[in-house]
């Protein structure tokens, strides 16, 4: 074995807080005498999740070797702490070596199930800027850089391979949601989604269909235009089809993305303060775009449409201004207090279109309030369901992809807060006072009676403002993971 090909290779094990090691690892320990196990006893290790010590030369064959702490062996935990767990443990080892030149990766199968262990290696190699170091190149993403077998081989192979397709997916949504505003207009954002779902599109599996301007106007989609007039920049309207179970595209599943590219708040102007983070305010339309993109890969047997509004939020002469009346595609006129409270509007007219399919469920994603992240911080999406059903499936899938959810109240009182207009049927923004679930509840005057509906407010998970095992400080690409475990339990 020649000296390039040992310097890029790194193991990872596992040890449980009893300082029991993983199979792979007790097969190190002995072949060294012991020597893992004397390591972590000078070290602070101490088998917590997230714990991580990387050792070096530990035989001839094996340059570096990361232990990974996996917290206490009892298998009491719930789903959620049990697939966190795997993904923070695999995450933390990936992050040291990589930080060590490893890129070719031997993983221990018995750290955890081969799914989370996917997720958790793929998610944590993650990285996007625009730096151009030493190789002139910018826009670096180094989503391929790793290669990760695990030993020994999984009884499930496929899961391994389900596992890397949804960390694909998720940072696709990450690469949409952290590329600046002047590189993603709507047409780039179009673009890149073609570009990514070039060979579904070209084999048919993916239907893509872009419309314009005029199309827009023809369906009197007044609260979209309200919006997108205000930008040079040109609106798109993306929608994507998947057939998977059904040619007739039957008893779909659709979601709806929020995809506005830049919300500088219009004429109600936002404080400059932190006000480049709004690149990342078309993240309801990157999340169901890559939904779509892992949902197709796998092959799922299910419906899906992904409707995507995509459009800027600017201060313009041709800007909608407070106090403006736009008629929504149902019909309804709404009063524009405030010009901020833009998602609703283009969400509105979209959710009024997806109901045309009628659909068995349809779920829209958006950064809509700050007053969700207020209530739930980074940790948790709000979520609004007109169903219990509904919102068990999604609460189960939130719990086995790690994207918590936490359901939020949609009841008529929030709704009346928006018919307080003089001069319209609706008002855009009904103040500070349960500004999430008023929110919400503008949404449901869009969808037609008995639909079965769920709004996901993302806004507080939008970025992470830390780095975590799995998840680096930045643009989080949250629920994609949650969207596709939906999609899989609903195949027909």
């Amino acid at each position: 074995m020649t000296d390039s090909t040992v310097d890029n290779k790194g193991y990872i094990v596992g040890i449980y807080e009893n300082e029991e090691f993983t199979p792979l690892g007790q097969q190190l320990n002995e072949k060294t005498n012991g020597h893992l196990l004397k390591s972590i006893k000078l070290s602070d290790t101490k088998g917590k999740v997230g714990d991580n010590l990387v050792l070096y030369n530990v035989t001839p064959e094996v340059s570096r070797v990361a232990i990974v702490g996996l917290g206490k062996k009892e298998n009491n935990s719930t789903t959620y702490e049990k697939n966190e767990n795997t993904r923070k443990a695999i995450g933390s080892g990936v992050k040291a070596l990589k930080s060590k030149n490893a890129t070719h990766l031997t993983i221990d199968s018995n750290i955890g199930d081969a799914k989370q262990t996917a997720e958790g290696a793929f998610l944590s190699n993650f990285k996007f800027d625009f730096k151009t170091g030493t190789s002139g190149k910018t826009a670096n993403s180094t989503n391929d850089s790793i290669q990760v077998e695990l030993s020994p081989s999984p009884s499930s192979e496929q899961c391994f391979k389900e596992g890397k397709v949804l960390a694909e997916s998720q940072n696709f949504a990450r690469i949409l949601m952290e590329t600046p505003a002047n590189l993603l207009t709507p047409t780039n954002f179009v673009q890149h989604v073609s570009n990514q779902m070039k060979e579904l599109i070209d084999s048919g599996k993916v239907e893509m269909i872009v419309r314009e301007e005029q199309w827009v106007k023809d369906q009197k989609m007044g609260m979209f235009w309200g919006v997108a007039k205000g930008s040079d920049e040109p609106l798109k309207f993306l929608e994507l089809h998947y057939r998977g179970a059904s040619a007739d595209g039957k008893d779909s599943i659709v979601y709806v993305g929020k995809g506005i590219t830049f919300d500088s708040g219009g004429i109600s102007i936002k404080p400059s303060a932190n006000m480049g983070l709004m690149k990342g305010d078309m993240g309801g339309a990157a999340t169901a775009v890559s939904a779509m993109f892992g949902v197709a890969s796998l092959g799922l047997k299910v419906n899906l449409i992904t409707i995507t509004p995509l459009c800027e939020n600017m201060p313009s002469g041709k800007a909608t201004k407070p106090g403006d009346i736009l008629t929504a595609a149902n019909g309804k006129t709404v009063e524009v207090d405030n010009t901020d409270a833009e998602g609703r509007l283009i969400l509105g007219d979209a959710l009024h279109y997806a109901c045309s399919f009628k659909p068995t469920h349809i779920i829209d994603i958006a950064t809509l309030t700050g007053a969700i992240d207020v209530a739930l911080g980074q940790h948790y999406a709000g979520c609004f369901t007109t169903t219990d059903s509904l919102w068990d499936q999604l609460n189960e899938c939130g719990n086995i992809s790690g994207e918590r959810l936490w359901r939020m109240p949609l009841i008529p009182e929030y709704r009346k807060q928006m018919e307080t207009s003089k001069v319209a049927d609706l008002i855009n923004s009904a103040g500070r006072s349960g500004g999430a679930c008023c929110a919400a509840g503008f949404l449901k005057e869009f969808i037609t009676a008995d639909q079965s509906w769920s709004h996901l407010d993302i806004a507080g998970v939008m970025s992470s403002s830390e780095d975590g095992p799995y998840i680096r400080k930045g643009m989080t690409g949250k629920p994609t993971r949650t969207l596709i475990e939906f999609a899989k339990k609903n195949q027909q």
